[in-house]
C-alpha cells in the first residue's frame, strides 16, 4: 500500500507541471522586474550574476552609480517573499513512518535600502521544532566599493559567499552536504559549517576573479557571542568565468569547553554546458574533553544537469557522494544522494529523493530514505 501511495505521488509531481502556470515571483526579482532565471541556473543555486547581486548588496553592478532611497524599494515593492514546504512523503528504513504534510514555513525580508546599506533576515517555522517560530538568519551590511564591504550578521560564517557548495542556503536536495553539516570533534558547538552564530566579516571582488571573505566570530548556535575568539578567511578564485577553485580555514576556541578547533578545506565549482559540478573537502582538528586532538576529514562531491525549455528550468537531476568521519578518524560514514527536480514554473518546484548509506561506523546497518517534497516561493 505504502509503494501504491508513493507512485501516486510520483505521478503527481511528474503531471502537476502540465496544469500549474507561472506565478508571482520573490521580492528581488519584483524589485528588479527580472526573472528569477536571471540570477538562478537552478534556485536556489546562483549564476554569476546573481553571485554578483548578492555581493553588490542586491544590486546588479548596473545600478551601482544609480542613487536608492528606502522609500522608493518600499513604494516599488515591499520587500517580503516566503517560500512554503510541503513533504507529502517521507519514509525512513529506521524508525516509525511520519506524515510530514507540511515541513516549513520561512519569512524573507531584505533589500538594497540606499547607496550603502542592505540587509536581510529569515524567518522559519518547521515540524521538526513544532512550527516555533526562530530567526534562522540576519545580516546587515555596508558596501564601500566592490572591493570593500562590510557585514554584520547571525549566520553562517560563509554566509558572503555565493558559491553553492559552502553555502548551506543553496543546497538542491533534502539533506545537507556533509562538508557543512559535519560536526567533526564537536568543539564549535557540536555544530557545522552551516550553523548560525555572530559574526562580522569584510568581502568583497578587489578585481573581478577574486573573492575573498575574512571575519572574527563566536561559536555555532551562540546568540550572545559571548568570548567570541574565531577567526576565518576564504579566498575563490573564477580560472574562467565557469570554473572555480577556493579555500578557507577557520581558528577558532569554544571557551565554554576550553577546547581549540580548526577546519581547513578546499573546494571547486564548474559549469560545463548544462552541466554543474561542485566539490569540497575539509580536515577538521578539534581538541577533546580530557587532553589530546582528535583529527576528522569530509568531503562531498555534487553533480547536477539541469534541463531548460525558452531559458527556463525544467528538470534537474542532482547525485552527491558524501564522506565525513568521527572519533580522530576510526568511525566512517559515506551516504549517496540521488534527487530528481522538477520545475513547475520558476518559483515552484518538487522533489523525489532517494537517500542511502553506503558505509556506517563499525559495518552497522546502513540507513536510507526516500523523500517527495514541493517548495512554493512567492
Amino acid at each position: 500500500m505504502q509503494n501504491f501511495r508513493f507512485t501516486q505521488l510520483l505521478m503527481l509531481l511528474i503531471l502537476g507541471a502540465a496544469t500549474l502556470d507561472a506565478q508571482a515571483i520573490p521580492a528581488f526579482a519584483r524589485q528588479e522586474g527580472v526573472k528569477c532565471s536571471s540570477c538562478h541556473n537552478a534556485w536556489p543555486q546562483l549564476n554569476a550574476k546573481g553571485r554578483s547581486y548578492k555581493e553588490n548588496g542586491y544590486r546588479f553592478s548596473g545600478d551601482l552609480d544609480e542613487p536608492r532611497k528606502l522609500g522608493d524599494l518600499l513604494e516599488d515593492s515591499p520587500p517580503l517573499a516566503a517560500l512554503l514546504v510541503a513533504r507529502p512523503y517521507d519514509k525512513k528504513k529506521s524508525g516509525d513512518p511520519k506524515n510530514r504534510s507540511f515541513h516549513e514555513f520561512e519569512l524573507f525580508a531584505g533589500g538594497a535600502f540606499n547607496d550603502n546599506w542592505s540587509g536581510y533576515a529569515e524567518l522559519e517555522a518547521e515540524d521538526e521544532t513544532d512550527f516555533a517560530p526562530e530567526v534562522a538568519l540576519g545580516a546587515v551590511n555596508y558596501r564601500l566599493t566592490n572591493a570593500l564591504n562590510f557585514s554584520m550578521g547571525w549566520a553562517p560564517y560563509l554566509w558572503t559567499d555565493g558559491y553553492g557548495l559552502l553555502g548551506d542556503r543553496f543546497k538542491m536536495t533534502r539533506g545537507h552536504a556533509a562538508v557543512v553539516n559535519s560536526a567533526f570533534g564537536g568543539a564549535d558547538g557540536g555544530s557545522g559549517l552551516r550553523a548560525s552564530r555572530q559574526v562580522a566579516s569584510l568581502y568583497g571582488r578587489p578585481f573581478k576573479q577574486l573573492f575573498y571573505n575574512v571575519g572574527y566570530s563566536g561559536v555555532a548556535k551562540d546568540a550572545e557571542g559571548e568570548d567570541a575568539s574565531n577567526l576565518h578567511a576564504r579566498l575563490a578564485f573564477d580560472l574562467t568565468p565557469n570554473l572555480m577553485f577556493g579555500g578557507f580555514v577557520v581558528d577558532g576556541k569554544n571557551s565554554g569547553a576550553n577546547q581549540n578547533f580548526t577546519r581547513t578545506g578546499v573546494d571547486f565549482q564548474a559549469d560545463v554546458l548544462g552541466a554543474r559540478f561542485q566539490g569540497a573537502y575539509i580536515e577538521g582538528k578539534d581538541d577533546v574533553a580530557g587532553g589530546g586532538e582528535a583529527s576528522n576529514t569530509t568531503y562531498s562531491l555534487q553533480a547536477m544537469y539541469l534541463f531548460t525549455a525558452n531559458s527556463a528550468p525544467t528538470w534537474a537531476p542532482v547525485v552527491r557522494l558524501d564522506s565525513s568521519e568521527t572519533n580522530d578518524g576510526n568511525d566512517k560514514t559515506t551516504e549517496l544522494t540521488l534527487n530528481l527536480t522538477r520545475y513547475f514554473s520558476q518559483n515552484i518546484k518538487g522533489f523525489i529523493e532517494y537517500w542511502k548509506e553506503l558505509d556506517t561506523p563499525g559495518g552497522g546497518d546502513a540507513n536510507d530514505r526516500i523523500t517527495a517534497q514541493i517548495s512554493l516561493a512567492f
